[in-house]
């Protein structure tokens, strides 16, 4: 519910790059701080390609370190390329894969 509350004052967007907490941006590459620019997203393709990354970051002896140079950089991939190919087709599929992600 907060979320939504902040997508209606315009703080958040249904679709966008998931915000990070400080640790992992301050290890952000220049390209990645792109992603900073538009408001924090409820959903995006690195969420849906990553709704188990619980279940990868369980099986490191480091999570952090496993996060910060495996799933950080994979979705960080999968958000820029979000933002280059821009469409709100593209948005709107993002909502429909959200959805059908949640109740496989």
């Amino acid at each position: 519910l907060p979320q939504l509350i902040n997508i209606l004052e315009g703080t958040m967007s249904f679709v966008g790059t998931r915000p990070e907490v400080p640790r992992y941006v301050a290890a952000y590459t220049d390209e990645m701080k792109a992603t900073l620019l538009l408001p924090a997203g409820v959903t995006s393709v690195a969420s849906i390609r990553y709704k188990d990354e619980d279940t990868l970051l369980d099986a490191a002896d480091d999570v952090d370190d496993c996060y910060i140079h495996n799933v950080l950089p994979a979705k960080m991939e999968w958000n820029l390329r979000s933002l280059k190919e821009f469409s709100f087709i593209g948005e709107l599929k993002v909502m429909v894969e959200t959805v059908l992600a949640v109740i496989r």
